[in-house]
C-alpha cells in the first residue's frame, strides 16, 4: 500500500522520468532530474551518441513530461496531455523571442523537449550586471506584446541568467494566453502583477539599482496579490505539513540524480 500511495504522487510514479530518449533522430541520456511533483517532471539529458573523445561539451536538452501516471486509481493522464498543450502552444508563440525555452518538438501526448540554457537561476545568487532587470523588463514587455502573461515571475528559480549575462525565462506552465478587446482590463492587470514581482526581485537582489518610485512600487502589493497570498498562504502551511509527514514515514525520498528546486527541497521537511 506503501509503495502504491508513493507511486501516486508523482507525475511520473516512482520510476521517474526515462533514463535513455531516442528524440529528434537521436539517443539521450538522463543527468538529473531538476523537479518531479504532482504535476509534471522536467530533466537534463545528455547526447549519448555524441563521440568520448570530443573536445566540446555534450549538446544538452530539457525533457519536461506532464502527469502521466494515475492516483489512487484515477486516471490523470488525460491532465498532463491538457497541460502539456498549453504550455507547448505559449512556447510555440514565443519562439521568435530568443529567451525562452527554445522547442524542440513534442514527446508523446504528454511531453516536450527544448533545448537546455546554460546559465544560473536567480534561486543561486549570481552576480547580477546593472543592465539584467532592464533587460527582464524588456523581455517580460515582449513577451506581453504576444498576448502572454507570465504569472509565475515570483519564483527565483524560473528567471536565469545565461553565460551572456541575459536573462531567460523558463516555466510557463500557468501562463495565461489572453487576446481580444474584452481582454484587455484583465491582462493590464496581470501584467502589472508581472512587473510587481520583477521590482521585487530587484530590491533584494540589487537594491542599488531602485529608483524611488521603483522601491516604492515594490513594497505596494495589489489587492489581487493579497487575495492570492491570503488564499494560498494557509494551503502552503498543509501542503508543508503534508511533505514533513511523508518524509519522515519514509513515502517520500531524495533520488541522488534529484537536483529540486527550494521550493521542494527535502532537506526543508525532513527535519
Amino acid at each position: 500500500m506503501r509503495e502504491y500511495l508513493k507511486n501516486s504522487l508523482f507525475a511520473c510514479g516512482t520510476s521517474g522520468l526515462p533514463k535513455h530518449a531516442f528524440i529528434a533522430g537521436r539517443q539521450w541520456a538522463l543527468v538529473r532530474t531538476f523537479k518531479h511533483d504532482f504535476f509534471a517532471a522536467t530533466g537534463l539529458y545528455e547526447a549519448a551518441d555524441q563521440p568520448a573523445q570530443a573536445s566540446q561539451k555534450p549538446e544538452r536538452i530539457v525533457l519536461k513530461l506532464n502527469r502521466i501516471q494515475s492516483f489512487l486509481g484515477i486516471p490523470l493522464a488525460w491532465v498532463g496531455r491538457v497541460l502539456k498543450q498549453r504550455e507547448f502552444g505559449l512556447l510555440q508563440r514565443l519562439q521568435s523571442l530568443e529567451q525562452v525555452p527554445q522547442l524542440i518538438g513534442e514527446y508523446g501526448r504528454n511531453g516536450f523537449v527544448y533545448w537546455y540554457i546554460q546559465g544560473h537561476s536567480l534561486d543561486e545568487t549570481p552576480p547580477l550586471p546593472d543592465s539584467f532587470f532592464d533587460d527582464l523588463k524588456h523581455l517580460l514587455g515582449q513577451i506581453h506584446r504576444q498576448g502572454v502573461c507570465y504569472l509565475d515571475l515570483n519564483k527565483r528559480g524560473n528567471i536565469l541568467i545565461g553565460i551572456d549575462n541575459r536573462p531567460y525565462l523558463i516555466d510557463f506552465q500557468i501562463s495565461l494566453l489572453l487576446q481580444g478587446r474584452w481582454c484587455k482590463p484583465i491582462c493590464t492587470l496581470l501584467h502589472r502583477e508581472d512587473t510587481y514581482h520583477l521590482l521585487k526581485h530587484k530590491r533584494r537582489l540589487r537594491p542599488d539599482l531602485l529608483t524611488d518610485r521603483e522601491k516604492s512600487l515594490s513594497r505596494r502589493p495589489s489587492m489581487a496579490i493579497r487575495v492570492h497570498r491570503f488564499l494560498t498562504v494557509p494551503v502552503r502551511a498543509v501542503r508543508r505539513r503534508i511533505l514533513n509527514l511523508l518524509y519522515r514515514h519514509g513515502f517520500l525520498n531524495r533520488d541522488e540524480s534529484f537536483d529540486p528546486t527550494p521550493e521542494n527541497n527535502p532537506k526543508r521537511f525532513a527535519r
